[in-house]
């Protein structure tokens, strides 16, 4: 990972990145495959090979929108939109780069996100249902080819995406700490060491990646969605109204009002998220 952290350009990761989103896809399809041939129903020849634990569940717990657990599904959702951190990083990267080039590649971008995380979420939950894991395909027996492919396929697709996550982190470490002065070389190796080392430290502590992902989309998705944008439009507009750039309105005053609303809005949702991940992982019996 650290020789592709190390890029000082995303450009040199197109290939990477191009790579994981076909080991995406094919995982995907796998997942479909799987359902539609009903290989893990009760009686599928792959049904006994999965540990009681991880076996198809259904009509438990009923369906109940209301229900905590969606909150979890709501904050793992929130994760797959969140590369506003380094959206200048690939705006700069895009050859011929223009507004209109970039809002193109960000409408493919999310575009395929969405519907690449509804296949993934329809054929995952309604093969196993209650019993799915926050890694889907830990789901899928140690037998099923097809998933230990997967399983490297993810793997590939997790190495290609590493570094544009790290090199957005970077950049935002830079930017509190640096303050816009220049970075030089040496410290952003020092950087790129000091990130990968950190992660490394917390991923081999936590087994459950479905934990990590929804308790970074409920904080930091409930932040970035709501919260930030709002606070980034109440300092502007305070900042424009006292030069006197901009007059008070009715229209504006109820557009601020809306805004303090959606920052109260995104503390909650972010608090009740991170709170019934916790619980969800480590105090099942609680919910």
């Amino acid at each position: 990972l650290y020789p592709l952290c190390s890029l000082k350009s995303l450009a040199a990761l197109t290939p990477a990145s191009i790579l994981g989103v076909f080991c995406s896809i094919i995982t995907c399809v796998f997942l479909g495959f799987r359902f539609f041939g009903g290989a893990y129903v009760p009686g599928g020849f792959l049904y006994s090979s999965v540990a009681p634990s991880l076996q198809p569940s259904f009509g438990i717990k009923g369906m109940n929108m209301l229900s905590p657990s969606c909150l979890i599904l709501f904050s793992m959702a929130a994760t797959g939109y969140m590369c506003h951190f380094a959206a200048p990083d690939f705006y700069h990267s895009l050859e011929n780069n223009s507004p209109k080039r970039f809002k193109k590649l960000i409408a493919n971008g999310f575009g395929a996100t969405a519907l690449l995380s509804v296949f993934f979420t329809f054929f995952g939950f309604l093969t196993f249902g209650g019993a799915s894991s926050g890694m889907i395909l830990n789901n899928y027996s140690t037998r099923d080819f097809g998933a230990v492919v997967c399983r490297l396929l993810t793997a590939g697709t997790l190495i290609c995406g590493y570094p544009l996550i790290l090199s957005g982190a970077r950049s935002a470490l830079f930017a509190m700490t640096k303050n816009g002065a220049n970075v030089t070389e040496s410290l952003r190796l020092n950087a790129t060491k000091l990130l990968l080392s950190a992660v490394t430290c917390i991923a081999l502590v936590l087994e459950n990646s479905g934990f990590v992902v929804s308790l970074n989309g409920a904080i930091s998705g409930s932040a970035i969605i709501y919260i930030f944008p709002s606070v980034m439009f109440l300092q502007s507009t305070k900042s424009r109204l006292s030069s006197g750039v901009l007059k008070m309105s009715r229209s504006l005053r109820a557009e601020r009002l809306l805004n303090k609303f959606m920052i109260g809005l995104g503390a909650v949702l972010g608090l009740l998220g991170a709170s019934v991940s916790v619980l969800e992982s480590f105090f099942p019996g609680i919910l």
